[in-house]
Parts: structure tokens; sequence; C-alpha cells
């Protein structure tokens, strides 16, 4: 009996020391996605008819059409800067990408508008690996296409719009969806 447990067990041995590799397995970390902040300012000293038009456009070419991506930063003149948020919300930009900071009584105010850009890494494509490996590539046209997608690029290093919550409101879908099934003939 005690044979036959000793040939099972070198038996085992063996076939388990195959499946297993003593060879280091080295594996490259992914190329990061770099984001930059672009940067422009503009200064003005009222609101008028033309300074508001010029607000207006450094606003709308500074966002590049992407409005909901734009991050204002105020300062200056409370007035100015009451009046420079009306504007840029009704233009569309979100209240928690609008940020006053130093406000005093007259002068002229500061609008610094911040849009970021996510530069993707160069994935390399599967037809010029020359060692034959299909495991570098693998992930990383999905960071490329995921920079690419997201709106807002400071959103892959922190997304501080989306407040915490309960999750209330993610169970928001599944009871709609129950409320929606339960009309259709059950």
């Amino acid at each position: 009996m005690t044979l036959r447990i000793k040939v099972l067990l070198v038996a085992l041995t063996a076939s388990a020391s195959g499946c297993t590799s003593t060879v280091p397995i080295y594996v490259e970390p992914p190329a990061p996605i770099l984001i930059r902040p672009e940067t422009t300012v503009l200064i003005l000293k009222s609101l008028r008819a033309s300074e508001r038009q010029r607000l207006r456009v450094f606003l709308d070419r500074t966002s590049s059409g992407r409005r909901d991506a734009l991050h204002l930063l105020i300062w200056g003149s409370s007035r100015l800067s009451a009046e420079v948020v009306h504007q840029a919300r009704q233009m569309g930009i979100d209240t928690y990408n609008i940020h006053l900071l130093d406000q005093h009584d007259g002068g002229a105010v500061q609008v610094e508008a911040i849009v970021y850009h996510a530069r993707p890494p160069a994935c390399p494509s599967y037809s010029l690996l020359s060692d034959k490996s299909f495991e570098k590539p693998l992930g990383c046209s999905t960071r490329r296409n995921l920079a690419a997608m997201v709106n807002d690029p400071r959103d892959l290093l922190d997304n501080q719009a989306v407040e915490p919550s309960d999750g209330e409101r993610a169970a928001i879908p599944v009871a709609t969806y129950r409320t929606f099934g339960a009309g259709k003939g059950q």
C-alpha cells in the first residue's frame, strides 16, 4: 500500500512540476496617459456690451465647442466676477467648473480658462512585434480609446465633479426597469 502511495506521489509531483515555470515573467508597465492643461487668461475692466462679447468669444474659442470640459478660475472685482459667472452660466458652463478666487471690491477681473488635453500612449501593432509576444499591446488600445473618448481628461486623474452618494441614484434605473417590465402583460 505504501509503495502505491509513493508511486502516486512521485507521478503527481512530476506532472505538477511541468505546470509551473521557474522562468521569471516580466511584464512591462503600461505607458501612462499624459494629461496637460492648456491655460488662457482674459482681463476685463468692465462688462459693457463690447466686453461681454469679448468674454463670450474668449469662452467659445478656449472651449473649442466643449463647454462642459472648460474650467474657469475667476478673481478680482466681486461685481464683475458675478457678471462673468452669469455670462458663463448662460453659455452652458457648469457651476462646478467655475471657481471664484480672491474677490474684492473695484478694479478689473481676471478670467483664467483651463482645458485639459489627454495624450494617449502610442500602441504597437500586433504584426510589428518582433519577439512574437502578444501581451505587450494588450490593453493599450483600451487606454487609448478611453483617453480619446473621455470628455474631460482630468477625470482620468481624479473626478471631483461627481459627488459621492449612497447608491440611491444608482438604484433609479433598476427601479425604472422593474416598473417598465411590470406593465407588459404581467
